[in-house]
């Protein structure tokens, strides 16, 4: 046989039967699918001989938790996952970002620790203490769950529970002290911190805050009357030295120099509970249920995070050198939240705390999330690092390490799409730009995406609507935006995601729709009906009061008509039966003997009979309100001084404001009858010097004044309307009611009498002066 082609090709026969695909990855490795045995990796493309405990390749299978033993199809796509198919599922196969620590199984939270020598301690909820240095590895057995962990150069590794406090400064843990209250596992070690001098400060759970130095506890009051706050929750020491410690709602406190000093809410620290800190040499930093904050200028900050989910309830804060042997100069800050493991880069914290804003973050919380159990206290700190630079966190799949210097695994940027546009749940077509609706939704909902398969649960989401928000909404994981109420407009909805890298990345293009206006909300339909609203409110005022002056003016005619009525019956029947009996008894009187002492006595009998007559004629034509039309109410006033037949030595005038008009007869009348009888009250009680009666013509008023200078009005007869036995006061009173004006009595002992009656133009006169003076006024 001639052998063709390239030479030097060997070929190795490999040991497993039914395999069925191949595929290579960037390393050169060889994944080998198989029926039956499930999947086989070559590193290296190489077989190498079997040796005494070791298979020639790594194998995974259904133990191993692949879905199926029987492999259908692979595929390794450009981030470098492997994708295998088997006749159960699909899996996906990916290098680990967060390698966990081997320790025992059953464990819950552990407590976290690097001694001088740079080994990692763990402590667990089952009494065991482990060691992991460089070279060797140590482990312990305790009789109690192991809460807290604090290296200190003065005592070693320091170990917190309920039975008290241990010391690991030799080849055993050697106890230091009993707690200095009764031990019981309620009663466990919070946190713990060494001063300068060795003396340990202990937070023992629900009792308080406790010092040990000189071989004796000695309690800490309390810096607060709360019982929420009795014992720190936190605590640590920054470089020179000085004590921290974190209590719940926005307490901190710290010691040096023998002096404590309180921070809290009056001192900007507004994160919750204090259950983190950090030391730097620019600053100091505090996490709690509600983000970061920083000191400065004796004031705490808050730092602006997106994501306020994801940065909630922060239990490690951990400095990285933003550059490798770049020293302190510029520090990454790694935080570990409830939510899972953050990277703050040094330059996005400078540049947010300069006034910018959208801190980009990468995430590493795929697997980072905390153990949360409410029954339990969570060990703090949960974030640790070594001297070497390599991270541990304390998750609720374990202690897992990062290495912070490791690039990310993600090659390509995530591909982002906006991929529907709902609008009242009906879907929009959005394949044309701009996308215009049919008319105004109540809700719209607008669904975006991102294709990451090596990390989708790191990535983040923002949107923000042009025209409807000012900044970008951070919608976390969420994949969806919703909208209410759009006012018609223009508008861009723009997304973008923020990797595990820390990069943001957005879509080709934005999603432009508009929003129609209908019609009923376009400025000429809207001036169009508010016209048309205006007329209407206009005519119906229109209406109403014409209708109110006529139901007035009848109303006023049937009383006049009544008075004149009465008027007539008195003067054609009483008066004139008096009248008749008067000329009777004259003529009796006139046969009698002039001398006779009987005629006399009917004669001065006659002559009171002739002032009776003439008070009720009198009376008569005040019921008629007799004035002659042509006849305004100056002259009529004119000549009540000598009706009145009062002293001519009063000052008594009458004049006009504005020019008369002509007043309807029901109104003049009783204008005539109230001024005539408070300008004879005037003259005849009132002990007056002056009367001044003042009639105001006005376009939307008339008005009449009497005023005089007398004794005034005693306030009690004013407040009844009147003296008992006496109807003048509350004559007038009545008069003005009849018509609706508007009566005003001023008056005082001995300062005078000011009577003012005012009614509506548009009552008052025969014809209407300006329509835009019309009102209406309520009947009775």
């Amino acid at each position: 046989m001639t052998k063709t082609g390239s030479s030097g090709v060997e070929f190795e026969e490999i040991p497993i039967s039914s395999a069925n695909s191949i595929v290579l990855d960037e390393q050169g490795g060889v994944w080998l699918g198989t029926h039956g045995s499930g999947l086989h990796y070559f590193a290296d493309g190489k077989i190498h001989e079997p040796t005494e405990g070791r298979d020639v390749s790594n194998s995974y299978t259904a133990r191993d938790g692949l879905s199926s033993d029987y492999v259908l199809a692979q595929l390794i796509d450009r981030d470098g996952t492997l994708w295998v198919g088997t006749n159960a599922g699909l899996d996906r196969l990916q290098r680990k970002t967060l390698a966990p620590l081997a320790i025992s199984t059953g464990v819950g939270s552990t407590a976290l620790a690097v001694d001088g020598d740079g080994s990692l301690w763990v402590g667990s909820d089952n009494g065991q203490l482990k060691g992991f240095g460089s070279a060797s590895h140590s482990t312990f057995e305790l009789d109690m769950p192991i809460n807290s962990l604090v290296n200190s150069q003065q005592h070693g590794l320091l170990i917190g529970g309920y039975q008290g406090v241990f010391s690991l400064s030799g080849d055993e843990p050697v106890h230091v002290a009993e707690l200095p209250v009764e031990s019981t596992p309620e009663s466990a070690i919070r946190t713990m911190a060494v001063g300068k001098n060795g003396d340990i400060w202990v937070s023992v759970n629900r009792e308080g805050l406790f010092v040990w130095a000189d071989q004796q506890w000695q309690e800490i009051d309390p810096f607060s009357d709360s019982e929420r706050q009795v014992m720190p929750v936190s605590a640590s020491r920054d470089p020179s030295g000085k004590l921290w410690f974190g209590y719940r709602d926005n307490l901190l406190v710290s010691f040096a120099e023998q002096k404590f000093e309180r921070w809290s809410y009056q001192e900007g620290l507004d994160i919750g509970h204090v259950t983190a800190m950090l030391h730097l040499p620019e600053r100091t930093w505090v996490g709690g249920q509600h983000g970061l904050a920083y000191l400065k200028d004796r004031r705490f900050h808050r730092l602006d995070v997106p994501a306020a989910g994801s940065f909630q309830n922060i239990y490690a804060l951990v400095a990285v050198p933003a550059e490798k042997n770049a020293g302190e100069s510029g520090m990454d800050i790694w935080v570990h939240s409830r939510g899972g493991i953050f990277k703050l880069p040094a330059a996005e914290i400078e540049r947010v705390i300069a006034g910018g804003d959208t801190l980009l973050y990468s995430s590493h919380d795929h697997i980072g999330r905390l153990p949360m159990d409410p029954h339990k206290v969570l060990p703090l700190p949960t974030g640790v690092s070594t001297p070497e630079g390599t991270l541990w966190f304390a998750t609720g799949q374990g202690v897992v390490r990062i290495d912070p210097d490791k690039p990310s695994d993600m090659t390509h940027p995530p591909v982002i799409t906006i991929q529907a546009l709902t609008a009242d749940g009906v879907d929009i077509d959005i394949s044309a730009s701009p996308v215009r609706l049919s008319a105004p939704p109540q809700r719209l909902v607008i669904d975006y995406s991102a294709l990451n398969l090596t990390a989708p649960e790191t990535m983040r989401f923002q949107y923000r609507l042009s025209g409807h928000d000012s900044e970008w909404v951070d919608a976390g994981r969420s994949r969806q935006a919703v909208f209410s109420r759009l006012r018609p407009d223009d508008y861009e909805f723009h997304v973008r995601v923020l990797d595990e890298s820390g990069q943001f990345h957005r879509p080709e293009k934005a999603l432009i729709f508009n929003v129609p206006q209908v019609f009923y909300l376009r400025p000429w339909f809207l001036l169009l009906c508010s016209g048309a609203l205006l007329a209407l409110v206009f005519w119906i005022s229109r209406v109403y009061t014409q209708r109110e002056k006529a139901a007035l003016r009848t109303r006023l005619e049937e009383r006049f008509h009544e008075r004149e009525r009465i008027a007539r019956e008195l003067h054609d029947t009483l008066l004139q039966s008096v009248q008749g009996m008067m000329l009777s008894f004259q003529a009796v009187a006139d046969s009698l003997p002039k001398d006779f002492h009987a005629r006399h006595a009917m004669e001065r009998a006659l002559d009171r009979a002739d002032q009776v007559i003439a008070e009720g004629r009198d009376r008569i034509t005040g019921l008629r309100g007799e004035i002659a039309p042509a006849e305004d109410l100056t002259v009529a006033f004119q000549l009540l001084q000598q009706e009145a037949d009062a002293s001519f030595s009063v000052a008594y005038r009458v004049s006009n404001v504005g020019q008369p008009l002509p007043l309807r007869n029901e109104v003049r009348d009783v204008f005539y009858q109230v001024g005539r009888e408070a300008v004879f009250n005037a003259l005849r009680h009132a002990q007056a010097t002056q009367i001044f009666v003042t009639f105001t013509y006005a376009k939307d008023r008339f008005e009449m004044l009497v005023a005089d200078d007398g004794v005034g009005i005693d306030p009690i007869y004013q407040r009844m309307r009147g003296r008992p036995g006496h109807g003048g006061l509350r004559g007038i009173y009545e008069l003005a009611d009849r018509i609706e004006a508007n009566l005003m009595i001023v008056s005082g002992v001995q300062s005078g009498t000011r009577i003012r009656l005012i009614l509506p133009g548009t009552i008052a006169y025969e014809k209407a002066i300006d329509d835009k003076h019309n009102r209406s006024i309520r009947t009775g």
